[in-house]
């Protein structure tokens, strides 16, 4: 919620949101909506976590982002998957075919973040350094979740897929 208020507080009217939640599967359930109309909440359901599904969504979102924009991952997971590795794989395929396909961008901007006790750090941080420009941030609590979102926020992207 801070990194949408903050997006809106920076007058990013253009930026486009997409968010894609999952847990064994992935549903995106905001598809490049425009700040003014992204929802203030969503509903969450855990478990079974699996990552590749997600990856897989946020990649093709990633892809099919106008050019007039530049596409930013947030990959956020409280728990571990069986299918990390796959993920960071599909992430690593996306950042390379960024050079020199997608404007402004060389490779790809994602932002990994462990949130609360049971996240795999391990499995982040690889997903995180499938990007030169991958950063990965732990989160204790909501608090800190929402100030990180807001550093994000600040960095200017352009489009954001958030995955929670």
């Amino acid at each position: 919620n801070g990194y949408i208020t903050r997006l809106r507080q920076n007058q990013r009217y253009s930026d486009l949101v997409s968010v894609v939640q999952f847990g064994s599967a992935a549903m995106v359930t905001v598809e490049k909506k425009s700040i003014s109309n992204v929802p203030s909440a969503l509903g969450f359901g855990g478990g079974n976590t699996s990552f590749l599904p997600a990856a897989a969504r946020a990649c093709a979102l990633a892809m099919s982002t106008p050019s007039t924009h530049t596409p930013s991952i947030v990959f956020m997971s409280d728990g571990e998957a069986g299918d990390a590795n796959e993920a960071a794989t599909r992430f690593s395929q996306l950042s390379n075919s960024f050079q020199g396909h997608i404007a402004n961008a060389n490779e790809l901007d994602l932002n990994v973040i462990a949130f609360g006790s049971g996240a795999s750090h391990e499995q982040l941080k690889k997903i995180a350094s499938s990007s030169r420009n991958g950063k990965f941030q732990m989160s204790a609590d909501t608090a800190e979740l929402s100030n990180i979102f807001v550093q994000i926020a600040d960095k200017g992207q352009v489009v954001n897929l958030l995955e929670a």
